[in-house]
């Protein structure tokens, strides 16, 4: 009867171990990916990949381009990759216009209110109002990625706006 009670116990408690592992697991490559930009951004490209609507994947893939000549600076921007992320940028605004109204184009302003204000500064230091209006705008995209009910347009939302940031927080030291 004792041993009948030690497997029974052992049984209840091994999957629920197994069970917190895992989610224990998988909030650590969470923010070993928050942490690391080059491994968010890989999360990003690889869902832009898979996006299969036209005019989702036109914004995503600009968003996707602006983003891989941005991490692949060391320092300010080039005035070359600046007009390539510049680019980037007009084809998501001339995309974006086209949206109406709703979460979806509250968050994709919020993200062009940002590109537009890193820019601005060739990615580098941005001043005090800046980083207001940064964090302003951050904190929209923050609120609205919360309210996403699809768990792949919220990964690939996730992953932009820790990518976001990443580059906020160490804007003032490039």
């Amino acid at each position: 009867m004792r041993l009948f009670r030690l497997l029974l116990a052992a049984s209840l408690t091994v999957p629920t171990f197994a069970v917190a592992q895992k989610a224990a697991n998988a909030a650590n490559a969470a923010n070993a990916a928050k942490s690391d930009p080059k491994m968010t951004f890989s999360v990003l490209k690889a869902n832009v990949a898979n996006i299969t609507a036209p005019s989702e994947k036109e914004r995503w893939t600009a968003n996707r381009d602006a983003w891989e000549v941005e991490l692949s600076q060391t320092g300010r921007i080039r005035k070359i990759e600046l007009g390539k992320m510049m680019g980037a940028l007009d084809r998501i605004k001339a995309n974006v216009w086209k949206l109406r109204g709703g979460s979806e184009k509250e968050r994709w302003q919020a993200n062009i209110a940002l590109w537009q204000l890193y820019l601005s500064h060739e990615g580098g230091a941005l001043g005090r109002t800046d980083i207001a209006a940064a964090k302003a705008a951050l904190e929209t995209l923050k609120a609205n990625v919360a309210q996403i009910r699809s768990p792949v347009e919220k990964q690939r939302w996730m992953a932009n706006r820790d990518l976001w940031e990443a580059t906020l927080d160490v804007s003032g030291t490039k």
